[in-house]
């Protein structure tokens, strides 16, 4: 039996204003970010006192020092794979933020041009109110002034 998740409260909660979408995006971005390099600096750490310990804990188990070469390479390893998974993970959050700040960009430039439409829109309507209010004025004068169709005599 499958669910299916209601988004509705989700996107009820989107900002309307495209500007203020794509700039709280780019905060959680940059923070996100922040807490990756935090996360790759405590690994680093451990990382080493990682080494330290199996250094330490080799002459305590037997099963260490008798297969340290192997232990220190498999942690090697373990080491370059959780550096590589790192890495692709702040070139994603990089990725995002590189994203974010083109939407933005590109909202603006929309807007922009919704600006540029607009004010054209509005000088045309401008434009042509003046026209047809000339032409009012024109009409009525050759009215005022035109002959009677009345016989004169």
């Amino acid at each position: 039996m499958t669910t299916e998740h209601d988004h509705t409260p989700y996107l009820d909660q989107l900002h309307d204003d495209p500007h203020s979408f794509w700039k709280s995006r780019i905060r959680a971005c940059r923070w996100m970010i922040v807490k990756t390099i935090c996360l790759g600096a405590l690994a680093a750490g451990l990382g080493v006192l990682g080494q330290g310990w199996l250094e330490k804990a080799a002459p305590i188990f037997p099963f260490i020092s008798q297969n340290y070469g192997i232990w220190q390479s498999a942690y090697l390893l373990s080491l370059i794979l959780v550096f590589l998974l790192w890495a692709a993970a702040m070139r994603q959050k990089a990725g995002l933020l590189q994203n974010s700040k083109q939407g933005l960009k590109t909202q603006q430039r929309i807007d922009e041009q919704n600006a540029r439409i607009e004010e054209r829109r509005r000088a045309n309507r401008e434009r042509r109110e003046q026209v047809r209010q000339e032409r009012e004025e024109h009409t009525i004068y050759f009215k005022a002034t035109g002959r009677s169709k009345k016989f004169e005599y």
